[in-house]
Order: structure tokens, then C-alpha cells, then sequence
């Protein structure tokens, strides 16, 4: 089913599958198991206001729902048990996230993080190169690290990981991606981007980068 509607969606990218394929679309609202209300993408709602921001259409109708509609769908949620299966919560919904909206939320999200990652791994702050210019699959891993913790989470509390991306050391990285609250699959995922990156790698080039980003700061 998703990966149907994936292929209908012309700008699904390897970003867009590889996000959706771990945290899956879900198009109602259900608590997660640290009882955050969620929707779409694993998209986190905050508050009420949020929710009510959301273009959210009727189950019955498949008309647009009004922002009554969507507080009493909130207020619903929150006072469900946490812990579920995201599935559960769906005979207690009433509206749904349209699927074409799930990925236009979700390529603004990935934007965003992506400019998060290029604010933080670049030469002014002690990586041999930009995030732009490291290799597809250490920029999808690092995309994948930045939606599941969040960039702050990311940049203050993986010391060794971020060492071992400064040094470009991509098997290092791999072994220290690992994530206490992920599936095991999400976890191997990560770690075989980064071993790719290792494997398309070659000594003579970390050498080059690692001089060039010296001369370039002398």
C-alpha cells in the first residue's frame, strides 16, 4: 500500500521512502508510545492549535473539517490511553491527513532539516566539507538521525559520532549511529549508509580532503 502510493507521488525522493518507509504514513491522529499525539509522517502535533492548522478532511464526507471538529478530535486523543498501535487509535478518529498533504508536510520538514544539517556540518565548524558536498547515503543517514532526534538532540548529546564525522570516518560513524528507541531495522539501515560511504571511500582522498580543509583554514 505504500509503496503504491509512494510511486504515485512524482517527487518522492530517497529521502521521502526511506523516512516513510521507517516511521510509515499514518493519515489520523494517535499517541505514540511517549504519548506525543501523531499524524502522517510521525509528524509530532504539539498542541491543539496545531492541529487545527492542519488541512484534515472528514472520514464520511471527505470534506474539509472544521476547527470544532479537529479541537474534539484532539481532545479525544489525548485522553486515550498511550502505548497503542498507531492502527488502534483509528476507530476513535473521525478525520484524516489526505496523503498528497502527508508529503507535502513531510518535504517541508526534510527542508528544513536539511538546512539544520548544513548550518551545523560545515568547515567553520571543524568538518572537512559541507553537508552538501558528503557522499548520498552519509547525507540520508544524517537526514534520517536529525528526524528522528532532532538536530539539537543531534549536535549536544553524540559527542563520538560527530567526532568520527569531522574526521570523515565513516565506519567509525557507523558504529556509533545506533538508536536505543528505534526498531533494529532503522538502526542496520542507518549503519549500512554510512558503511557505503566507507566502501566508495579511499585513502588517497581522505588524505586530499583532510589537506585541502587544512590550507583552506591557514
Amino acid at each position: 500500500m505504500l509503496k503504491r502510493l509512494l510511486s504515485k507521488h512524482r517527487t518522492s525522493s530517497p529521502a521521502v521512502r526511506h523516512i516513510c518507509h521507517f516511521e510509515g504514513v499514518i493519515d489520523h491522529l494517535y499517541l505514540d508510545t511517549r504519548s506525543n499525539p501523531t499524524i502522517g509522517v510521525g509528524f509530532h502535533v504539539t498542541c491543539q492549535d496545531a492541529f487545527t492548522r492542519l488541512s484534515l478532511r472528514d472520514k464520511r464526507t471527505n470534506k474539509p473539517a472544521s476547527r470544532a471538529q479537529k479541537q474534539q478530535e484532539y481532545n479525544t486523543l489525548k485522553r486515550l490511553p498511550a502505548g497503542k498501535t498507531a492502527r488502534w487509535y483509528a476507530q476513535h478518529c473521525t478525520l484524516h491527513l489526505p496523503h498528497s498533504e502527508s508529503m507535502r508536510l513531510l518535504e517541508q520538514q526534510i527542508a528544513a532539516f536539511e538546512h539544520e544539517l548544513a548550518r551545523l556540518i560545515n568547515p567553520q565548524n571543524g568538518y572537512i566539507r559541507a553537508y552538501q558536498q558528503l557522499p548520498n547515503s552519509v547525507q540520508l543517514a544524517l537526514l534520517d538521525l536529525a528526524y528522528n532526534l532532532g538536530t539539537p538532540n543531534l549536535s549536544s548529546r553524540w559527542p563520538k559520532l560527530l567526532a568520527a564525522l569531522k574526521r570523515e570516518d565513516w565506519r567509525q560513524a557507523a558504529d556509533e549511529c545506533a538508536r536505543k528507541h528505534v526498531s533494529k531495522a532503522r538502526n542496520q539501515a542507518t549503519r549500512q549508509l554510512f558503511i557505503q560511504a566507507a566502501s566508495g571511500d579511499n585513502l588517497i582522498a581522505r588524505l586530499f580532503r583532510r589537506l585541502w580543509s587544512k590550507l583552506c583554514r591557514s
